[in-house]
């Protein structure tokens, strides 16, 4: 049996923008639980999964980490308001190129299409079914599986054996992201990296930062396609 390329996708930056729908979301998760306004301003959230950004903001503003009662509170929340603000977002777009990509490689034999996103899976799933992007993605790893980045892409790898039938070693792993940090946990389970730079860093920021494959957006099929191709 041949092992098809896993692709692991991050969300925010990657496959869309939110037009700060997510951040504005969350801020009114932390007011309404914690009573703190404004709670990620000054926060650099790029590359971070939820529950990172949960316990930065609450060792920033009380020193201590939050109980599971509070962060469930909160991220129930959010996820309320992230509905809200998804419906009234008037800057939410899909990035260049990518539903053109995932129509092309849904069906394609040789790859498997799924997530890797510091999103919580719930709040992953909002975005993307408000994107029309929901159904292309068959398996994930998400910011409620794990705190560090890698373990979040391990648990979308593991989602990604179970529905195969079979271990996929990391030489059959793509991470795709637009975050230095993206790169580097894609690089620590061994996988390859395609880097894009739709979110805050350019090319040559993403490409200093060891990404195996660098483009402006994924408008630029054909360099992807070589890239994949050579890996395939």
């Amino acid at each position: 049996m041949t092992i098809p390329l896993v692709l692991l996708f991050d969300v925010d930056g990657t496959l869309i923008r939110t037009g700060g729908a997510g951040v504005r979301a969350m801020n009114r998760g932390f007011q309404e639980v914690m009573g703190w306004p404004d709670a990620l301003g000054g926060l650099s959230l790029a590359g971070m999964t939820d529950l990172g950004i949960a316990h930065a903001v609450s060792r920033r503003l009380c020193g201590r980490e939050l109980t599971s009662a509070e962060l469930s509170a909160i991220f129930d929340c959010y996820l309320v308001c992230l509905y809200e603000e998804l419906a009234a977002a008037t800057e939410f777009r899909v990035m260049p190129g990518m539903r053109e990509f995932l129509d092309t490689h849904r069906r394609h034999p040789g790859v498997l299409l799924g997530l890797g996103t510091g999103n919580l899976e719930a709040g992953a799933r909002l975005k993307l079914e408000h994107a029309g992007l929901f159904q292309y993605f068959r398996c994930g790893g998400y910011g409620s599986d794990a705190l560090a980045r890698a373990d979040v892409l391990q648990a979308g790898v593991r989602r990604a054996e179970a529905l195969l039938g079979a271990a996929v070693p990391p030489e059959r792993i793509v991470v795709i992201g637009d975050t230095p940090l993206d790169v580097n946990a894609g690089r620590a389970i061994g996988a390859h990296t395609v880097a894009v730079a739709t979110g805050p860093f350019t090319v040559a920021e993403l490409g200093a930062g060891g990404a195996h494959c660098v483009v402006e957006t994924f408008a630029d099929q054909g360099r992807l396609a070589e890239f994949l191709e050579k890996i395939m």
